[in-house]
């Protein structure tokens, strides 16, 4: 009759403890991706509020600037016309901070366009091994115990753990 080595049933229950703990884990970081997943669109979402008010902003700015500069044109200082260059100044700093916040509005209204899209294939990827961490794991972890169980009745039966 042959006779089976069982020496290191404690290295099975670590293994199984190591499993439990990776899936813990596992299972934490992909709530923490779900949840910032969520802090990203809520983000982007204030970021395009921002950039609309930073628009009408810009815009009321703009039109202060030109109002300036027509009241200083319309100014004559004897003969020749008045100078400018300080209102012509303010205008352009005024046209371009509008520019820079029609590009920032019309970036985040494009992210926000597409990260649904990203969200779905992220979710796609990640599916399986949620899938694996909920279901797989669990079966793992139950098949290890039921070994573990089968182990220790082994050397209760033979408590030599067959060596002899």
């Amino acid at each position: 009759m042959s006779t089976a080595q069982v020496h290191a049933v404690s290295r099975l229950a670590d293994f199984k403890a190591a499993l439990q703990s990776f899936a813990d884990k596992a299972k934490d970081a992909m709530s923490g991706n779900q949840m910032q997943i969520r802090r990203s669109l809520d983000w982007l979402e204030a970021q395009l509020a921002h950039w609309k008010a930073e628009i009408r902003r810009a815009e009321e700015a703009v039109f202060q600037a030109k109002q300036e500069l027509a009241r200083r044109k319309m100014m004559k200082i004897g003969d020749r016309p008045p100078d400018t260059t300080s209102q012509e100044k303010e205008l352009r700093k005024a046209q371009a901070r509008l520019a820079y916040a029609q590009e920032k509005h019309d970036n985040t209204r494009s992210w926000l366009r597409r990260f649904p899209d990203e969200v779905e294939d992220y979710n796609g990827l990640a599916r399986p091994f949620q899938d694996t961490l909920e279901l797989d794991l669990v079966k793992m972890i139950a098949f290890i115990e039921q070994k573990i169980a089968a182990l220790e009745a082994y050397q209760q039966i033979n408590p030599t753990g067959g060596a002899g």
